[in-house]
């Protein structure tokens, strides 16, 4: 299968989520024999040597917004089907990809199906607008779980039965091992740790985790809040640290190099994500596949992702109190610690692996071009 998949972004640094799923689904599936046709700006980075996968530079620097999109991708959608026929157009994004692919399915009638990818909705007016007609326009709408596609149906009415659920896969690099260079790189010593890894920025919810982390510093003045990543609020964050009187119970580690992650949530003795809304949750699933116990919020998809009782626990959204209580509950016994983190590491082996992920998402792929042949067989 031929997959023509036009992208604003799969930098092998990329700290966003939807740019990780991306990046290593198409790896998956282009080990899994796919040959993907993938469109990028200029100068965006990706990783070299992928088998199967050839990058279609286009003639813009590192921006690709969907205004932009709409008037530049299509011709050049039609011209790469011109010279190298392919079987499906993929969307990464349903407003920065979306209107611009089927732009250019109607205005050149090629023959292809549409595939479209989805993580989660952010408020926006214009959802009603762009990725509800982009959805109704499209073969098929994959989203990555249960959450995102209750939350297609319950703000954009959209038929559930037209969404197809596979939950991202987390790579088999994170793994249990040794955190102690992270140890000796922020002066960690034998201190417990709770490690929080991702994007500084509001949706994550960090300022209460900070006021729960002054809680446990009352009772657990050893321990300490290993803040992993870099974002718009981190100044503020720290601030804020200082402010509570935490002082050198929080440690800033500033931006993570992906190839340094493992060693972070190894360095950990548990993780915590209080965030407001994820489509699925990556860093959580990494830590559980390190075999860490998490403590997450109840919003978004992170109850599914997370077990309350057996992998961790699942709080009430921006309620300090328990999750310092259940931060500490996890301190204070080794044993449970020990006990979840096996759990979470067999269910993410189980569940959450890209092998699984990507055999699904071809599977889709195939359905989808093999019924739209049919049609175009049926109307001749």
């Amino acid at each position: 299968m031929r997959i023509c998949s036009p992208h604003c972004g799969i930098d092998p640094e990329s700290t966003s989520g939807g740019e990780t799923y991306e990046r290593e689904l198409l790896r998956h599936l282009a080990a899994r024999g796919a040959v993907l046709d993938i469109m990028l700006a200029r100068h965006q980075r990706h990783p070299e040597s992928v088998p199967n996968w050839v990058i279609h530079r286009l003639p813009i620097g590192r921006g690709l917004r969907w205004p932009v999109a709409m008037a530049l991708l299509p011709p050049l959608i039609r011209r790469l089907y011109a010279r190298t026929p392919f079987d499906l157009l993929r969307v990464h994004s349903l407003r920065f990809i979306g209107p611009a692919a089927l732009i250019a399915r109607r205005r050149y009638r090629l023959p292809v199906p549409i595939v479209a990818h989805h993580h989660h909705l952010d408020p926006s007016r214009l959802n009603a607008v762009i990725e509800r007609r982009v959805i109704d326009g499209v073969e098929r709408l994959v989203t990555v779980s249960e959450f995102s596609r209750r939350q297609l149906v319950e703000a954009l009415g959209v038929d559930p039965d037209r969404i197809e659920v596979v939950p991202n896969g987390i790579d088999e690099r994170f793994a249990p091992g040794t955190g102690e260079p992270v140890r000796r790189r922020h002066g960690l010593g034998a201190a417990p740790v709770v490690l929080s890894l991702g994007g500084l920025k509001p949706r994550k919810n960090l300022p209460v985790l900070l006021d729960a982390w002054r809680q446990v510093a009352r009772a657990r003045p050893d321990a300490r809040l290993l803040v992993a990543g870099t974002g718009p609020l981190e100044a503020t964050l720290r601030r804020r640290a200082e402010s509570l009187g935490l002082g050198a119970r929080v440690v800033f580690a500033g931006r993570i190099a992906e190839a340094d992650k493992v060693a972070y949530y190894n360095a950990a003795d548990l993780f915590v994500s209080p965030s407001s809304l994820e489509g699925f949750g990556f860093t959580v699933g990494e830590a559980m596949s390190c075999g860490l116990p998490v403590v997450v919020s109840d919003r978004g998809a992170l109850p599914e992702l997370v077990a309350h009782g057996a992998g961790g626990f699942v709080c009430p959204h921006g309620d300090a109190g328990e999750l310092s209580r259940r931060m500490l509950e996890l301190l204070g016994d080794a044993e449970l610690r020990g006990r979840l983190g096996h759990f979470n590491r067999a269910r993410v082996d189980r569940d959450f692996r890209w092998d699984r992920a990507s055999r699904r998402v071809l599977d889709i792929y195939e359905d989808v071009v093999a019924e739209h042949k049919r049609g175009l067989r049926a109307s001749r």
